[in-house]
């Protein structure tokens, strides 16, 4: 019953990660193939995550999130997942456009977690769904540097579902064993603050964030654009 109570708060708190691209740093008409690595703690977890991805002119992204979750205390210590996840982003307008004082852009991204450490019980099934939209302003302070303030704002939904003889009691009293399924619908908010150092062939990117993903969360990401 531990094991399962600890599961359920998992998939509320390790929700998917950044689902962040690169088409940011680009200017519109600009291509680029970009790697990143993350890390973030989200209420009593942690993740950290890799994301290969390629921004085609500018106008669009696509990228595979790969993220490792861990819970480090209460009932779900030691319990970990991996989260795969398959995202796009497609920039609706750019400031240097005129049409507008802020680029927007808008992100989806479809993710399956698979968990592990649940001993003799079996493992849960989970997956989850973001759809957001981010609003940026690019300043270059000097040509080798720019910072671009950055606020997205998603829906959240994480579903889980166990395959186990006990039946947690958030599942209702009509629930059966065997099968239960738990969805959770929450907003997530992040501030970032995008920073980009660029070279002659290579932009290297820094970008820490804090803001709202199921409870308090804090992170950052390193990545190069090439």
């Amino acid at each position: 019953m531990r094991k399962t109570f600890g599961l359920c708060f998992l998939a509320l708190t390790l929700t998917a990660a950044t689902a962040h691209a690169q088409g940011l740093f680009l200017e519109k008409g600009q291509p680029g193939v970009s790697a990143v690595v993350g890390g973030a703690v989200i209420g009593t977890g942690w993740s950290a995550s890799v994301v290969p991805s390629y921004t085609y002119r500018g106008v669009f992204d696509v990228g595979l999130e790969l993220t490792r979750y861990a819970y480090s205390t209460g009932d779900a210590n030691h319990l970990a997942a991996i989260g795969v996840m398959p995202f796009a982003t497609v920039y609706f307008a750019r400031a240097e456009d005129g049409l507008l004082p802020v680029s927007v852009s808008g992100t989806f991204a479809f993710q399956r977690r698979i968990f592990t450490g649940n001993n003799e019980a079996p493992e849960p099934d989970g997956w989850g769904l973001l759809v957001g939209a981010s609003a940026f302003r690019r300043i270059d302070f000097t040509s080798g540097f720019a910072g671009i303030p950055e606020l997205f704002v998603a829906y959240d939904l994480q579903s889980i579902t166990w395959h186990s003889t006990v039946v947690p009691p958030a599942a209702g009293a009509g629930a059966s064993p065997g099968e239960t399924t738990n969805y959770d619908h929450k907003p997530r908010i992040l501030l970032r603050a995008n920073m980009a150092f660029i070279g002659d062939k290579t932009t290297y990117t820094l970008v820490p964030y804090v803001g709202y993903q199921a409870g308090f969360a804090v992170g950052a990401n390193l990545g190069a654009i090439f």
